[in-house]
C-alpha cells in the first residue's frame, strides 16, 4: 500500500550552465528595485559576487552587501542582514554561496518583514516559538557548492546563542527563486568538492529512509544517490562535466531531504561541526555506515529499492550491506578517511555530543525509534579517531 503523501514546492529553478547571468528575470518579476546581496567574506573577496552586482547596476538596481557570514552563520549575523534590509528598504535578497550564506539569506527575509531575532522563529523555542505573521521578502538563491540543497529547501539552520545549531522549517521560506549555475562550481576546491560531495549522498539516502514519506521526493533522492556514485570521484578530480551532475544531483537531494527530512548522521554532525569545526558534509557523510547499520533491519525494502534503482545486484536480504560496501568505496575513491581527527576524545565528550545530537529534530526522523543517547554515543565512537 502506498502511503499519502502531499508534495508543494514553490520555489522556480533555472538550471545550467551561466544561467546565474539570468538573475534579472526573477528581480523584474519581482518588481524589486532595490536588493540586498548576503554571502560570505572569501566569496566577496575573490569575486564571486562581482559579475551579480554589476548586473544589477547595469540594470539600474541599487544593492547593499551583507557578507559576514560565517560557515555555521550564526543568528546574530542573520538578524543584522534582516534589519540591514529593513533599513535599506531592501525589496528582495539574493544569497550567494554555500549552505551558510543561502541559509542566512533565506532568514534575512524573514527578519526583514517580521523584526525580532530568527531564534523567535525556530524548532528549539518549543512552546515559544513564534510563528511569523508577515510574508517574508521573496528569495533568489545561487548556489556556489554542490552540496546542500539549501537554495531548493524549504528550512534553514542557524546557530543560536546557545551554540546549538537550530532550524525553522516552513513551507515558506523556501527561496523562489534558484539559479543553479554548474559553472559557478568548477573552481572549488578538492577538498570541500568531497564534503559537500558527501552531504548530497547523506541527504539523499536519509530523506528516502526517514519516516516521512513522498513517494515524489523519493524519486528526486533515488537519482541522487545513483549520480554520487557516479559522478562524485571524477567531480573530486576537477571533470567539469562531473560537476554539472553534481550540481544537478545536489539540488535532487536538497529536494528530497526538504521534504522527507533527514536522520541520525545530520543530528550527529551539528555538534562536530559547531565545537569542532568539522565541515557539515563530512560529518554527515561519515555517519551514514553507522546509521544503515543501526536502522537497516527495521526498513529492509528501502534500502532494495535504492539497490534497484541504482541496478546493482546484491544478496537476497543484504542490500543495506551493500549499499554500506558502496560507501566505504566512495571514501577510498575520493581520498577521505572514514574517521575524523579532532583531537583527543574523552568518554565525557562523547557523552556531551550524543546530548547535543539528540535535541535535534532529525531524530525523530528515524525509522528505528526510541534512539537512545547510547545509540548516538556508539555513533560517535565509529567516526571520530579515538
Amino acid at each position: 500500500m502506498i502511503p499519502e503523501f502531499s508534495f508543494e514546492f514553490p520555489t522556480v529553478i533555472e538550471f545550467g550552465n551561466g544561467v546565474s547571468k539570468n538573475i534579472m528575470n526573477a528581480v523584474n518579476k519581482e518588481g524589486a528595485k532595490k536588493v540586498l546581496i548576503v554571502t560570505d567574506p572569501n566569496l566577496r573577496e575573490i569575486g564571486m559576487t562581482k559579475a551579480i552586482e554589476e548586473i544589477l547596476a547595469e540594470n539600474g538596481i541599487e544593492f547593499v552587501v551583507y557578507s559576514d557570514i560565517q560557515q555555521n552563520p550564526l543568528f546574530s549575523q542573520v538578524d543584522a542582514a534582516g534589519n540591514l534590509a529593513r533599513d535599506e528598504g531592501c525589496e528582495m535578497v539574493i544569497a550567494i554561496g554555500g549552505g551558510g550564506p543561502m541559509d542566512a539569506g533565506k532568514g534575512a527575509g524573514v527578519i526583514a518583514t517580521n523584526g525580532g531575532s530568527i531564534q523567535d522563529y525556530m524548532y528549539m523555542r518549543g512552546d515559544d516559538m513564534k510563528i511569523p505573521e508577515n510574508k517574508f521578502l521573496p528569495t533568489v538563491c545561487i548556489p556556489t557548492t554542490s552540496g546542500t540543497g539549501s537554495e531548493v529547501s524549504d528550512c534553514i539552520v542557524i546557530t543560536d546563542s546557545n551554540a546549538n545549531k537550530d532550524l525553522m522549517l516552513t513551507v515558506d521560506i523556501a527561496p523562489d527563486y534558484a539559479f543553479v549555475d554548474p559553472e559557478l562550481t568548477f573552481g572549488v576546491p578538492r577538498h570541500i568538492t568531497q564534503n559537500t560531495g558527501l552531504d548530497v549522498l547523506g541527504h539523499a539516502i536519509e530523506a528516502i529512509v526517514a519516516n516521512l514519506e513522498s513517494q515524489i521526493a523519493d524519486l528526486f533522492g533515488y537519482e541522487a544517490i545513483r549520480m554520487v556514485f557516479k559522478y562524485l570521484p571524477a567531480a573530486v578530480e576537477g571533470d567539469k562535466t562531473a560537476r554539472e551532475y553534481m550540481s544537478l544531483a545536489s539540488m535532487y537531494a536538497g529536494i528530497a531531504e526538504s521534504k522527507n527530512g533527514c536522520v541520525i548522521p545530520h543530528a550527529v554532525s551539528c555538534p562536530l561541526s559547531v565545537h569542532h569545526k568539522v565541515a557539515h558534509g563530512l560529518g554527515v557523510g561519515l555517519a551514514q555506515v553507522a546509521n544503515i547499520e543501526f536502522i537497516k533491519d527495521e526498513v529492509p525494502e528501502k534500502f532494495e529499492a535504492i539497490m534497484e534503482h541504482l541496478g546493482v545486484e546484491y544478496e537476497p536480504g543484504k542490500a543495506a550491506d551493500k549499499l554500506i560496501e558502496m560507501i566505504h568505496q566512495l571514501f577510498h575513491d575520493i581520498g577521505v578517511d572514514e574517521r575524523v581527527d579532532i583531537g583527543p576524545v574523552t568518554e565525557e565528550m562523547i557523552k556531551s555530543f550524543a546530548v547535543d545530537a539528540s535535541r535535534q529534530i532529525d531524530i525523530e526522523g528515524s525509522p528505528r525509534q526510541p534512539v537512545e543517547l547510547s545509540d548516538l554515543e556508539d555513533v560517535f565512537r565509529k567516526i571520530l579517531v579515538m
